[in-house]
């Protein structure tokens, strides 16, 4: 819950101050912010990316030694309660929100497709980057981090909203955790 507090503030304080700007409405700044339904289509896309990023997922799952998915403190997306799936979803909005909605909605519009969504996509990997710090071996996890970012940050692109990507997002760490737990 705490991270996805912490993911949303950043997008709620620009929509507040994108909003008092010049000629802008909150409805324009949510936009801005990807914070949309989106269309159809969108989910269409998203459900596109559902696989690769379930395969990726799995990939990783399968190269981490199974003593360290078993550590204490390590939870690649095990599911092993309610409380854990929920915090599972909460995570994954959150990040869409931030990564995908602010971040990346930011710096393609400044860089372009290519530069902003690489560096969306490696600004994703520094909060990913910690799993290093509790096993090396699990370093299988930080290239589907940063494909999964890419695939998202596309998908925002693509659609103008997160909130697809949240679906998706969320759909592929609850698979990931069937597979792992």
């Amino acid at each position: 819950m705490a991270e996805f507090i912490l993911f949303c503030v950043p997008t709620i304080i620009y929509v507040v101050v994108q909003s008092r700007g010049k000629d802008r409405t909150t409805s324009a700044s949510m936009k801005r912010a990807g914070a949309t339904w989106g269309t159809p289509s969108a989910y269409g896309w998203a459900l596109l990316l559902l696989l690769p990023l379930v395969l990726t997922g799995w990939l990783a799952i399968v190269l981490v030694p199974t003593e360290v998915l078993q550590m204490p403190g390590v939870s690649i997306a095990q599911l092993t309660s309610v409380g854990v799936a929920v915090g599972i979803v909460l995570r994954a909005i959150g990040e869409e929100v931030f990564f995908r909605g602010l971040l990346g909605g930011v710096l393609i519009r400044r860089l372009g497709f290519g530069w902003g969504n690489l560096l969306q996509a490696l600004i994703f990997l520094v909060p990913h980057l910690v799993l290093l710090l509790v096993d090396i071996r699990l370093w299988p996890v930080i290239p589907v981090q940063f494909a999964a970012g890419w695939m998202l940050g596309w998908l925002r692109h693509k659609t103008g909203s997160f909130v697809p990507g949240a679906a998706v997002h969320t759909a592929a760490n609850i698979a990931a955790g069937l597979i792992a737990g």
